[in-house]
């Protein structure tokens, strides 16, 4: 599946390499409301612990959420490791397609596959929530940008296998548009 990425600065060195459509934004200023709102329920439900777990992130508490989150439970470690969906909303689903219960390296096309385990790869190796932006390179809907959540969770057992993810879409400005003013604002270029 590629070389793991370790870290936001890792993703960003990557995107620029592999000339893929998104960057990586540790500065957590999220544009969409809600996509700052999720990420205090996240540290509400962390507490005093770096990383909430899995099961104190409820349907309850998610409520006005689950339609735009998904869930991945990485499964194996280093090269061999794998993405697996373990909860897709319906708004996720309406631009991807329903990848609950689905392997990433089944249901995405190759050519953007290193992209996604990077994102998913740099939200577990940092140990915290990141901001993504990035154009939708999935299933013909590259008109379309995204602002991303990503945050990791534990596991019953504790382990940090565990991300949650959130998007808002817009197809109101171009990639180059967005990549340009978020390279500035993160002094990239």
């Amino acid at each position: 599946m590629g070389s793991i990425i370790g870290d936001a600065a890792e993703y960003n060195r990557a995107a620029r390499a592999g000339e893929w459509h998104s960057l990586c934004d540790v500065t957590l200023k999220f544009l969409h409301p809600d996509l700052g709102r999720l990420h205090e329920v996240w540290r509400k439900e962390a507490g005093d612990a770096p990383i909430p777990f899995r099961r104190t992130m409820s349907p309850r508490v998610l409520k006005s959420f689950l339609r735009d989150i998904a869930i991945y439970e990485r499964i194996g470690d280093g090269e061999a490791r794998r993405y697996r969906v373990r909860l897709m909303g319906t708004s996720f689903a309406q631009i991807l397609g329903d990848l609950t219960g689905k392997f990433v390296d089944e249901a995405v096309p190759a050519a953007v596959l290193p992209r996604w385990y990077g994102a998913l790869d740099a939200t577990l190796g940092e140990k915290a929530p990141l901001r993504f932006l990035g154009r939708e390179d999935t299933n013909d809907m590259s008109f379309l940008t995204g602002e991303f959540f990503s945050a990791p969770l534990l596991s019953d057992d504790g382990q940090m296998n565990l991300v949650i993810g959130s998007a808002r879409y817009s197809g109101k400005q171009p990639w180059e548009e967005v990549e340009a003013e978020v390279r500035k604002s993160l002094g990239l270029d």
